[in-house]
């Protein structure tokens, strides 16, 4: 053999003692390059998530600022009745029942439909909003695009435009909102001022206590949002 001979030789047997070495090397890259697509598709779900909860949502479901002003001082008066204070107590249902008669006026512009259970002749007005991805979500390298997007335009308050980005990319997100019959909740705040200018505070709580207990949670998918505003 001679010396070219040789040398072609070493190189085919060095080349093919190491081909297994750069097939490993090779398929490891590829592992590790898939889990951090993975790992920052994650990040982005765990950040999208983060965001959709934190975002105010008034182009999905608009919350009526005085139900939720209500309802803090409803809950504030029940305390002051149990800490003995019945004139803190008359100052917050005064304010709360002057909150919900703001809300009853505007109640038409806010009230939503799908709401379960109902009450007759009433409407239903949202004081609390949260998004959030749907349970069981699983974020895929696929949707690590559509997830970094949505998750820009929530930094920006565009909450309609993130949601409208995951429903492009069948990422399916959950709305849930807590709701109030305007008029009922009127009605029994107005009741439990009464009772207290009548010294009737164990039944002035319970009629507040009414208020809290009307509260309605309810979940949609995006597709399902229900209608707000009058519709007749």
């Amino acid at each position: 053999m001679n010396t070219k001979s040789k040398i072609l030789t070493a190189t085919m047997a060095a080349l093919l003692a190491t081909t297994p070495i750069i097939g490993a090397n090779y398929a490891h890259a590829a592992d590790a390059a898939k889990a951090t697509t993975e790992q920052t598709a994650a990040q982005e779900t765990k950040a999208v998530d983060a965001q959709l909860n934190a975002t105010e949502h008034k182009a999905i479901i608009k919350t009526m600022d005085e139900a939720y002003s209500a309802l803090r001082e409803i809950h504030g008066a029940r305390l002051a009745i149990f800490n003995g204070s019945p004139d803190a107590a008359a100052n917050l249902v005064k304010t709360a029942q002057a909150d919900l008669q703001t809300a009853n006026e505007k109640m038409k512009d806010f009230q939503v439909d799908k709401i379960t259970p109902t009450l007759t002749n009433d409407a239903y007005v949202p004081f609390d909003t949260s998004m959030a991805l749907t349970e069981g979500f699983k974020p895929t390298p696929e949707k690590q695009a559509s997830l970094k997007t949505a998750n820009e335009h929530l930094a920006k308050g565009e909450s309609k435009k993130a949601v409208d980005e995951l429903k492009l990319a069948n990422i399916d997100v959950t709305i849930s909102g807590a709701f109030i019959p305007a008029k009922a909740s009127l009605s029994h705040v107005t009741d439990a001022g009464n009772l207290i200018t009548k010294k009737q505070y164990y039944e002035a709580n319970l009629a507040l206590k009414a208020v809290e207990d009307s509260i309605v949670t309810q979940s949609f998918n995006i597709d399902e949002v229900p209608v707000q505003g009058a519709t007749g």
